[in-house]
């Protein structure tokens, strides 16, 4: 072999090595565990109701006030029911839901039967002022009445006015009312 090859083997055993090492990386790091520390979550909750006996006949109703007991087409029915807010939490924000709607089941008949009410529902503070649109930790340990409407609706519901609703015995399901968190 002469000089030049051995030369040209050399340089690129050379290069070889040199680009095998360019793959290979070498530094120093290091890292600390940072503390963790304590948290507490906040609450979200309503009470049990306290709520009225039974049913009372609506404000625009000849009979207002006075208690429920053979209801029919057009009547407005309402009940209150009182319970505390339980709302902590630096940036909490809820809201007081109720269904628009609310079934009632007929037992009378051979089949039950289950069919829908209109629900509207008002919240007041114990002050007697509405309770805004958003529940927040400053309302915390509030005490909210709610007045429950529901409507028996004249002459636009077949289903609800026929005659077959005549003489029925029903059971007015639960109307649940529900404090959702919402984004603040």
């Amino acid at each position: 072999m002469n000089k030049s090859t051995k030369g040209a083997i050399a340089a690129g055993a050379a290069a070889v090595l040199l680009l095998g090492g360019a793959g290979s990386l070498a530094y120093w790091s290091d890292s600390v565990d940072l503390p963790g520390g304590n948290i507490a979550a906040g609450e979200l909750a309503l009470s049990n109701p306290s709520c009225d006996e039974g049913w009372v006949y609506g404000p625009d109703n000849a009979k207002a006030g006075s208690s429920v007991s053979l209801i029919v087409p057009g009547d407005t029915i309402v009940k209150e029911c009182t319970f505390t807010v339980a709302a902590s939490g630096d940036n909490l924000a809820a809201t007081l839901e109720t269904p628009d709607t609310v079934d009632y089941t007929v037992t009378s008949s051979p089949a039950p039967t289950t069919l829908q009410l209109d629900v509207d529902a008002t919240y007041v503070d114990q002050e007697g002022a509405p309770v805004p649109a958003q529940v927040t930790s400053a309302d915390d340990g509030d005490t909210i009445t709610s007045t429950l409407a529901v409507t028996f609706p004249f002459g636009d519901a077949a289903t609800i006015n026929a005659n077959d609703t005549q003489n029925l015995t029903a059971t007015l399901n639960a109307i649940t009312v529900s404090l959702t968190q919402t984004e603040s």
